[in-house]
């Protein structure tokens, strides 16, 4: 009976079947509709516990602040330590400020230069130790009778103190006398500061000094930066800018070189500096130097022999080739 008024009436069943499939569709949506909130019920869940998880990390993150900054302080020491070292072996200025020791050094120094005659130079140099400077730090390189030692906890507290890079200013001044007629006689002060950018420490010096002849007032100000390649090879790069007042000339000098310590008693410094001039409100480049400074430790520390040849681009000598050499011994005798 049912099929027959179904076949009887086609357009009734037209409209059954329609009304069927939108209430079979109407359910589908309903089905998806419960579907999808219960998805999104689990999904805003996970949302909230992430978020609360998420709001812990900044305290984990505070805590690991001091450890990172003792790392990096920790690679900072490992860093400077090379540097103190070869600069304590080449008896830069810099060891001399941050030793805080008086000393007084002796040089002999011999030059030979291509189409120019020989010259001997005398020096002496009188360092002061000043009371207000900061705990000197000792010299890394130690005495044949000191290489057995056994180093204990106490003096590895030291070496690590004294090998931070000394972030606060520094303050040392010391005199020269040349030996010359009538003597030239040469007093400085200076005033250095260092300061880290990563792995590389940069480190200002300005300095005044006086001599005693047609110089007569210099200023001096320097930025040199360190970066240590290995164990043993130190990079630097050197700018510099020099003022002598009374005679009104300003230079400049740059440059990179390569530190190399071989063993505790010899080093090599392998330089290639660009010297510049302003004269008469030009400023023009003058020189190109490459040389190779070797130094040995000859006797206990205090007694040195420098090797020191390289080659001069002029720009007096339309920048051709000028070979020089220099042979310098070196005392010093102090703390």
């Amino acid at each position: 009976m049912i099929f027959w008024m179904i076949s009887f009436f086609p357009n009734n069943s037209r409209q059954f079947s329609l009304r069927n499939s939108q209430s079979s569709c109407k359910i589908r949506h309903e089905l998806l509709a419960v579907m999808y909130n219960k998805n999104m019920r689990v999904l805003l869940l996970l949302i909230l516990f992430f978020s609360f998880s998420a709001t812990a990390l900044p305290e984990k993150k505070e805590r690991a602040i001091p450890l990172l900054d003792s790392a990096q302080d920790l690679f900072g020491n490992k860093v400077n330590a090379l540097a103190n070292r070869l600069d304590s072996f080449f008896a830069t200025e810099r060891a001399d400020d941050e030793l805080g020791r008086s000393l007084i050094r002796v040089q002999s120094r011999y030059e030979v230069r291509e189409r120019a005659a020989g010259d001997l130079n005398n020096r002496y140099r009188f360092n002061l130790r000043l009371p207000n400077l900061e705990e000197r730090f000792k010299l890394l390189y130690q005495n044949e009778e000191d290489k057995h030692k056994e180093v204990t906890k106490e003096e590895g507290e030291k070496t690590e103190k004294r090998n931070k890079v000394r972030k606060g200013w520094l303050f040392n001044a010391d005199a020269g006398l040349v030996v010359s007629i009538p003597p030239r006689i040469t007093t400085r002060a200076r005033l250095r500061r260092s300061f880290e950018t990563g792995t590389v420490i940069h480190r200002f010096v300005e300095e005044v000094t006086y001599v005693t002849d047609e110089s007569g007032l210099e200023e001096e100000t320097s930025l040199t930066t360190d970066h240590t390649i290995s164990e043993k090879l130190l990079f630097r790069f050197i700018n510099s800018k020099r003022w002598r007042i009374l005679q009104k000339n300003f230079t400049t000098t740059h440059g990179p070189s390569i530190l190399h310590q071989l063993t505790e008693d010899d080093a090599f410094n392998y330089g290639f500096i660009m010297s510049s001039v302003i004269d008469e409100g030009i400023w023009y480049v003058n020189n190109y130097r490459l040389a190779i400074n070797y130094r040995r430790n000859l006797y206990k520390n205090w007694l040195y022999l420098d090797l020191i040849p390289g080659i001069d681009f002029p720009k007096t000598w339309s920048f051709r080739r000028t070979p020089f050499a220099f042979i310098q011994l070196e005392a010093i005798f102090g703390d």
